[in-house]
């Protein structure tokens, strides 16, 4: 059985929002759709953000370079859920200020600003969409900023895998993608990835990393 992605998912716009009718009309002639091809970027920092970017299916991965020109995540976007720094933009007439790769073929619902703020007067949906970005946005950053106090580049790695694998205990991502995950080098991945190998942690392949004992794995994170 091929490994899936835990991003990948799809869900319609009608499935998220629960508005009033009248206004699912104009919000369907409002939205338009976007789609965009694993590791392009559709979205830059400096960007003149045009309205609430939703993910419908795939998952868009938010993040910056650091002064070393390593990535930098802050937080993920999987189907269901909104931009909160793009919703930030939009309110405070703001430019992006990060990077937006998509980790997966992704399609995303875009609903133009001037509505998403019009609604957002009126729809508990779309006010509970808004709270909803905002508080899962504060709490990714603070877990991250937590490990990257507290852990180090094999525990983060560790906790990248667990919480990445599929159903069959595999991540679908190159050493290359985890490294930008990470903000390391591909180099440093593989070093680890081949002591975690040789502890009959973890089995490397193309593109992909299978988790052989999870329990051990997650005793690293306390360790």
């Amino acid at each position: 059985m091929k490994a899936k992605s835990p991003c990948v998912n799809e869900t319609a716009l009608s499935d998220i929002l629960a508005i009033s009718e009248v206004n699912r009309e104009r919000l369907e002639k409002s939205a338009h759709a976007l789609q965009a091809k694993k590791n392009t970027l559709p979205i830059r920092k400096g960007d003149k953000v045009s309205g609430a970017y939703i993910v419908t299916k795939g998952c868009l991965r938010v993040f910056t370079y650091t002064p070393s020109g390593h990535e930098s995540t802050f937080y993920l976007i999987k189907p269901g859920e909104t931009c909160v720094f793009a919703i930030n933009c939009l309110f405070n007439q703001l430019l992006y200020p990060a990077w937006v790769s998509a980790e997966e073929d992704t399609e995303i619902s875009v609903i133009h600003g001037s509505m998403y703020k019009q609604l957002f007067q009126t729809e508990v949906a779309i006010q509970n969409l808004t709270i909803d970005a905002l508080s899962s946005a504060v709490f990714k950053l603070m877990t991250e900023v937590e490990q990257l106090q507290g852990w180090n580049l094999s525990q983060r790695l560790a906790n990248l895998l667990l919480t990445q694998a599929s159903n069959e205990n595999v991540v679908t991502m190159t050493q290359q993608e985890i490294a930008g995950r990470l903000g390391t080098t591909r180099e440093v991945i593989a070093r680890i990835l081949s002591e975690m190998s040789a502890e009959g942690l973890v089995t490397t392949g193309r593109g992909r990393v299978g988790l052989l004992k999870v329990d051990a794995l997650a005793v690293k994170l306390s360790t």
